[in-house]
């Protein structure tokens, strides 16, 4: 299996190629290769990235769709906006009025 990372410019663009089925002696078997297994791929070798923007499902029984191209953008960390002075709010707070308690009602018994 073939499987290529490339950083350009704010995306990385990953190229996925897998070899061809071959049923006789069961040399190569049936192989599908989907986005999900992509980012196990790319987790493993420690690569940060943001969402996808382009997919493929890779299929080695069908010799065009052998090769995929997946491109994601760059996770780009961004700075924290600097913290807000601190406010007084000089307003008094008036306590909360009681709640009225709901008494029971009594049953009538004839």
């Amino acid at each position: 299996m073939k499987f290529d990372v490339k950083q350009e410019n704010e995306k990385i663009v990953v190229f996925v190629e897998i070899p061809h089925e071959i049923r006789h002696n069961n040399a190569v078997p049936r192989q599908r290769f989907d986005t999900k297994d992509v980012l196990n791929e790319l987790a493993e070798r420690g690569i940060e990235h943001g969402p996808a923007v382009q997919t493929a499902t890779v299929k080695n029984w069908h010799e065009a769709a052998r090769r995929g191209t997946w491109v994601f953008e760059k996770k780009i960390e961004k700075p924290l906006d600097k913290s807000a002075e601190k406010v007084i709010l000089t307003k008094e707070e008036k306590p909360a009025p009681k709640k009225r308690k709901s008494r029971a009602k009594k049953k009538t018994t004839k």
